[in-house]
């Protein structure tokens, strides 16, 4: 039976990876949300909340590594300390990522010109719901869940090169433009690598839950 030190131990590991999940998820949204509505504010605050998501991650690892050192975890509880070091660091870039559409928005909002295309909100909101369903998957202990951010990924990838076309085409009709044209695909492609770490955090919960590595099944 599990002592009282080991049982504290894994419940707070579960916490701070939750609050990770859903710092990042708010992160993605919030910066979408900047971009769109030219909201400075919203922006400034994406690149704040950076600090502490780092700061979570670290802790993370703290934690992970007490675990595996006092506690020599077996079976799923080693898979979750381990799963947890690797997620922590696509939660991580999560952010980064964040904070890059967030600055790109912050770019936008000094001037006028092309504005962010419907898409780019379509694939904000998708990111998101992508990063939410991992870390819902990771608490349900739900393989299927899980599976189905790695469906959505093929959306998200496929709004950004509509995204890419429709700014080239942009570039085109306003050359003046370009700058902005070229800032705008920028953040859909950060977003589509928002996608991209869900789908490893995806991956890395149905190892959790049944042992099984699908990494590179994909033909990816």
């Amino acid at each position: 039976m599990p002592s009282d030190a080991t049982t504290a131990r894994a419940s707070l590991l579960r916490t701070r990876f939750l609050q990770m999940c859903v710092r990042a998820e708010s992160m993605v949204r919030l910066s979408v949300r900047s971009v769109v509505e030219r909201d400075v504010s919203l922006g400034r605050a994406v690149v704040e909340n950076d600090v502490e998501l780092d700061q979570l991650e670290l802790e993370v690892d703290r934690l992970c590594l007490e675990i595996l050192a006092h506690d020599a975890p077996t079976g799923r509880a080693l898979r979750v300390t381990t799963a947890c070091m690797k997620m922590v660091v696509d939660l991580e870039r999560i952010g980064d990522l964040s904070v890059n559409v967030a600055e790109r928005g912050l770019e936008l909002a000094r001037r006028s010109g092309i504005e962010a295309p419907t898409d780019i909100t379509r694939m904000g909101t998708l990111a998101g719901d992508m990063v939410r369903m991992a870390a819902d998957a990771f608490v349900l202990r739900d393989i299927e869940l899980a599976r189905e951010v790695l469906l959505r990924d093929d959306e998200i990838d496929s709004l950004n090169r509509e995204t890419f076309k429709r700014l080239i085409s942009a570039m085109a009709d306003h050359p003046d433009q370009a700058d902005r044209a070229l800032c705008l695909t920028n953040i859909s492609k950060h977003l589509e690598r928002v996608g991209d770490h869900a789908v490893n955090i995806a991956e890395m919960v149905i190892f959790v839950i049944d042992g099984e590595d699908i990494r590179h099944d994909r033909g990816e």
